[in-house]
C-alpha cells in the first residue's frame, strides 16, 4: 500500500461517520459541532436579533440589546459550562377571545430557546408532519390554512356538488391537559441525546406537575403541532380521509358519507384518549356542509354554483366595535394618541378584508368615523383633532406654551428648532451621553419607539434634552 493511501477499514469508518451525520441531520444530533450551532456565540447572537423584532420598546429587551454582545457572550459561556439556569416565568391571563393563562419567559431565556428551536428542535420535529398541518410552521399559518380549506371545498364541489357533511373536532383544554410524560417521550424519539437533555431541562424547570403547559414558549408551540402528528397520519393513512386539515387542536374532515364520519369520530376519540386528551363535546360535531364551516375566525360557505364565500365571524365584528369605542374614549382623554387607534383598526381591517367582507367593511368604516365625530359635552378636545393637546404652564419649561403633537422640529418661543442636532438652548453645543448615538440609531432605524427612548432617560442612559433631540418631542417624565 502506498504512503498516504487510506486502508479499506479507514474508508469504511469514514463512510459510516459521513452517513451517520447525513442521516441524523435534523433528527438526532450526535456531533459536538452541532452543539456549537445551538449555544455558540454566533448562533445565540443571531437568535437575539430575531427575538428583538417588534419588542424593542420593552425595558428588558432594550436593556439586553444595548449590551447584546456582552450579554450573549455570558449566556454562551454559562451554557457551555453547564451553569445556566432558567429564570422564573411571569404568568398572566388574557381574556380575548377566551380566558387563557400565558407564561412569559425572560428575554435572555427566549434567546436561548429560540436558538435551540430554530437550529435543532423545529427541523427534527416538523420533518414528519403532514402537509395539511398548518400551525406554527414556515410557509404556513392561518392564511395558508384558509386557502387550503377553500381549495378542499372547490375540489369537493367538482366531484360531489354541494351535498355533504363535515366532522369538526376540538380538544378540550389542549395545552392545560397536555401530559408531561407523553410530551417528553415525543421529543426523545425525534431528538438526539444532547438536544433532548436541553429540551427536557427547559420543560422541567418552567412547568411543574404532571400535566399542563402554558403557551408563551416556542418549545410548547412545537409540542402543540407535534403532539397530534401520529393522529394526523392515522386519519390520512388508515382512515383514508382525503379532505382533512388541522390547525393546532382545531381539525375537520369533509365527506359525503355521514356514517363514515361517525366512524372517524369514534376512532379519533379512541386515538385522543391514548394521548390522554378528551374531545370538546360542544365543538365536536357532524353537520351538513350547506350550513357552512366555522374555521379560524371565518365561516366558509359553498354556494350552488361552486363559489366559496368566506365571511368573518360576527362575534369578531362585535368585539372589534366594542374595542374601537373603548380606544377612542381613551384617546379623547389623552391617554393614547390617535395614531395608535388608527393602527389597531387598520390591522383588524386588513384581517377582515381577507374574506368576502366588502359591505361589512363599509359599515364599520362609517361606524369608526362616527366615533370621532361624536361631540361629547365637556370634552376639551375639538372634533377631528388627531392628537390630544397639552398646554404646559410655568415651571420646568419656563412658561413656554407648546402643543405636543409629536412632530419633530417644533418651534420654541425663543425661535430655536427642537430638532437641531447637538445644540442646546441659545445655540450652545451639548455634550452627549455615552449611549446617545446608540439610542439615537435604534430610534432612527425603527428598532425603538418613543417609549423605549423614554425608558433610556429613566435609566440615565441619556438626558431629557437628548430625548427631545432624538424624538422631537417634549420629555414628560
Amino acid at each position: 500500500m502506498t504512503q498516504g493511501a487510506e486502508s479499506p477499514a479507514g474508508r469504511q469508518n469514514n463512510y459510516f461517520m459521513m452517513c451517520t451525520t447525513r442521516i441524523c441531520a435534523g433528527w438526532t444530533i450526535y456531533m459536538e459541532s452541532t452543539t456549537e450551532n445551538i449555544i455558540g456565540f454566533d448562533a445565540l447572537y443571531e437568535s437575539m436579533k430575531k427575538c428583538r423584532k417588534g419588542v424593542m420598546w420593552k425595558d428588558s429587551t432594550a436593556s439586553y440589546c444595548l449590551n447584546g454582545i456582552e450579554r450573549t457572550l455570558n449566556l454562551s459561556r454559562q451554557l457551555q459550562a453547564g451553569t445556566y439556569r432558567a429564570r422564573p416565568t411571569v404568568k398572566f391571563t388574557i381574556t380575548s377571545p377566551k380566558p387563557r393563562e400565558i407564561a412569559s419567559i425572560t428575554f435572555r431565556d427566549r434567546v436561548y430557546q429560540r436558538s435551540l428551536n430554530d437550529n435543532a428542535v423545529y427541523p427534527a420535529m416538523s420533518r414528519s408532519s403532514i402537509y395539511d398541518n398548518y400551525a406554527c410552521q414556515k410557509g404556513k399559518g392561518t392564511d395558508a390554512a384558509r386557502n387550503r380549506l377553500k381549495e378542499f371545498l372547490r375540489r369537493y364541489y367538482r366531484k360531489y356538488g354541494c351535498e355533504g357533511y363535515v366532522a369538526q373536532f376540538d380538544i378540550h383544554g389542549y395545552y392545560p391537559n397536555m401530559d408531561h410524560e407523553i410530551t417528553e417521550e415525543l421529543f426523545r424519539k425525534k431528538l438526539g441525546p444532547e438536544t433532548f437533555r436541553m429540551v427536557q431541562q427547559i420543560l422541567r424547570d418552567q412547568y411543574e406537575g404532571e400535566k399542563g403547559y402554558n403557551p408563551g414558549s416556542q418549545l410548547i408551540q412545537i409540542a402543540g403541532i407535534s403532539m397530534l402528528d401520529s393522529m394526523d397520519h392515522y386519519i390520512k393513512e388508515q382512515l383514508h380521509a382525503k379532505l382533512y386539515i388541522r390547525y393546532m387542536d382545531d381539525f375537520l374532515v369533509i365527506s359525503r358519507d355521514a356514517e363514515y364520519l361517525q366512524d372517524c369520530m369514534r376512532k379519533v376519540g379512541e386515538k385522543l384518549r391514548s394521548l390522554r386528551f378528551e374531545m370538546n363535546p360542544k365543538k365536536t360535531r357532524i353537520y351538513p356542509l350547506r350550513k357552512g364551516i366555522m374555521f379560524l375566525g371565518f365561516r366558509f360557505r359553498l354556494t350552488d354554483t361552486g363559489k366559496v364565500i368566506m365571511l368573518i365571524d360576527p362575534k369578531n365584528v362585535k368585539r372589534e366595535r366594542l374595542k374601537l369605542r373603548r380606544l377612542v374614549k381613551r384617546s379623547r382623554k389623552g391617554l393614547i394618541p390617535r395614531e395608535k387607534v388608527n393602527e389597531s383598526y387598520a390591522s383588524w381591517r386588513a384581517h377582515a378584508g381577507k374574506g368576502n367582507t366588502h359591505n361589512m367593511l363599509i359599515r364599520i368604516d362609517e361606524f369608526y368615523k362616527s366615533l370621532w365625530e361624536e361631540d361629547d359635552n365637556g370634552d376639551s378636545h375639538q372634533k377631528g383633532n388627531n392628537e390630544p393637546q397639552r398646554q404646559s404652564g410655568p415651571g420646568k419649561h419656563g412658561g413656554e406654551s407648546r402643543t405636543d403633537a409629536g412632530t419633530p422640529g417644533l418651534q420654541h418661543h425663543d425661535g430655536e428648532s427642537r430638532g437641531s442636532r447637538g445644540s442646546g438652548r441659545g445655540g450652545r453645543i451639548m455634550e452627549h451621553s455615552a449611549k446617545f448615538e446608540l439610542v439615537k440609531n435604534y430610534y432612527n432605524d425603527g428598532l425603538w419607539k418613543k417609549k423605549a427612548v423614554k425608558n433610556a432617560v429613566k435609566r440615565e442612559w441619556i438626558t431629557a434634552a437628548e430625548y427631545e433631540e432624538i424624538t422631537g418631542e417634549v420629555y414628560e417624565g
